[in-house]
């Protein structure tokens, strides 16, 4: 006797799969890193006018959840997009390029209020809700909306969800390097 199994979902398209999990994986990393440390350590800035490490954390999770809620937004209008092209490819990689340079970037104001301190608990488990938001988005994307621009990054423009993911991890990763330097100069 066989049995199948059944899902509700169909499954995720496995190119935006692969920069899911990659994207999990290396979030997960990071705050198993840091769940070890005191809430006063990571919310302790490395000098003043800089953010601490929970702050960091904060401002990565309000990009993913703004992030996140313009593409569930523009997959819900989708008679209103424009197509990828060569031009958005170029600003995707010139952002990809800027994120990978190491320089500092003032963030957009949108993105730029984070508390003065918090809790790296509730930062997990705030940005566990947008992950499973983001999951359930790229999950339910209809295979035709894949070359559509579905983020508009406010330097670089629309951005196809493949370019949104991107740069959702050049970004996390941008801001990883900025908080292993500062765990190292709080432990030192």
């Amino acid at each position: 006797m066989s049995f199948a199994v059944y899902t509700h979902n169909p499954p995720m398209n496995p190119a935006l799969e692969a920069r899911y999990l990659h994207l999990e994986q290396t979030r997960n990393r990071l705050l198993d890193e840091l769940e070890g440390l005191e809430e006063g350590l990571l919310n302790s800035a490395p000098a003043e006018g800089k953010w601490s490490v929970n702050q960091i954390i904060a401002h990565l999770l309000l990009t993913e959840k703004q992030t996140v809620y313009a593409v569930q937004h523009k997959v819900s209008q989708p008679d209103d997009l424009i197509s990828n092209s060569i031009a958005r490819e170029m600003q995707s990689l010139l952002l990809k390029l800027a994120l990978l340079s190491g320089k500092k970037f003032k963030a957009p104001a949108s993105v730029a209020t984070v508390p003065a301190t918090c809790s790296l608990a509730y930062l997990r488990a705030d940005w566990d809700e947008v992950r499973f938001s983001l999951e359930d988005v790229l999950t339910a994307l209809p295979v035709n909306l894949m070359d559509k621009c579905l983020f508009r990054h406010p330097y670089v423009g629309p951005l196809t969800i493949r370019q949104t993911l991107s740069f959702l991890q050049d970004h996390f990763d941008h801001h990883l390097r900025q908080i292993h330097t500062i765990k190292r100069a709080l432990l030192a």
